[in-house]
């Protein structure tokens, strides 16, 4: 697996404008399963070109996240948290990294997540990338995301947070294998829900 430093490192001494300030928010408390966590929001990003414009002006790699497999945390409904999807977003923008999570589009609108309105606050805010997928007749019948984002990190030199191995992707495109070998890095969840990167 690659070093931390080696795959997040700039590839090109272009000046990077400073990153989006991410504020402290009021802590909440309630059915929310890490209660006593703390939630910060993260400002909206300006409309533009996004993922290709950022490629060439930041100084730091683009930092694409694999957004179901970060925020999974039990089996059953809902799978996935926002309070976690949220805090690696937090990590990589504290960090001075353009970031976007990557997952399917009927995400956005099932019961898969356990806060479904923050989560669209995050697709709002144009940190979330929403791929598209078969949405008929069953909206879970087939996904691309992970296919989308090796594609994307192949083309723009991204470096991919995720614990998924990728092993059909890297057997699918010489250049997907590039960015399985080269530029996944992995993480892991404490016993107080931090975000923390391995190396």
């Amino acid at each position: 697996m690659v070093s931390i430093r080696k795959a997040l490192e700039p590839k090109s001494s272009s000046v990077r404008k400073r990153p989006e300030k991410v504020t402290p928010a009021k802590r909440t408390h309630g059915s929310h399963p890490f209660k006593g966590t703390s939630r910060r929001a993260i400002q909206k990003r300006p409309h533009g070109p996004g993922i290709q414009q950022a490629a060439r002006d930041i100084q730091h790699r683009i930092v694409m996240l694999d957004a179901g497999n970060i925020s999974f945390y039990r089996s059953r409904l809902p799978r996935f948290s926002v309070e976690r999807l949220s805090k690696a977003i937090t990590h990589f923008v504290e960090a001075g990294h353009e970031v976007y999570a990557v997952m399917p589009r009927f995400h956005l609108h099932t019961g898969q997540w356990d806060d479904r309105n923050r989560l669209q606050g995050l697709y709002r805010k144009n940190y979330i990338v929403a791929t598209p997928c078969k949405e008929y007749p069953n909206p879970k019948s087939q996904v691309y995301d992970d296919r989308i984002l090796m594609a994307i990190a192949a083309k723009y030199d991204c470096a991919v947070v995720s614990n998924d191995k990728f092993r059909d992707m890297a057997s699918e495109h010489p250049e997907w294998r590039r960015v399985v070998q080269n530029s996944c890095l992995r993480f892991e969840w404490d016993g107080q829900e931090n975000f923390r990167m391995l190396n």
